[in-house]
């Protein structure tokens, strides 16, 4: 079963929901977004954060299982 976790892009607030590739906690988060790109997220002592392509990314690693 997949895990799942919300991020945002932080310049324009858009969600989107991503898969969860790697976890490891308080440390970083890997995701994987629409099957093709992949973003590593580091943990600032409050939330997971990271950049790819420009843009700010962010999320407070809650994962989560779909049926």
């Amino acid at each position: 079963m997949e895990q799942y976790c919300t991020i945002k892009a932080v310049p324009s607030g858009k969600l989107t929901e991503a898969v969860v590739y790697d976890f490891q906690q308080n440390s970083s988060i890997t995701l994987v977004i629409n099957k093709s790109v992949k973003i590593k997220l580091q943990y600032n002592g409050r939330a997971y954060e990271g950049r790819m392509a420009g843009l700010d990314f962010e999320t407070d690693g809650r994962v989560y299982y779909k049926k």
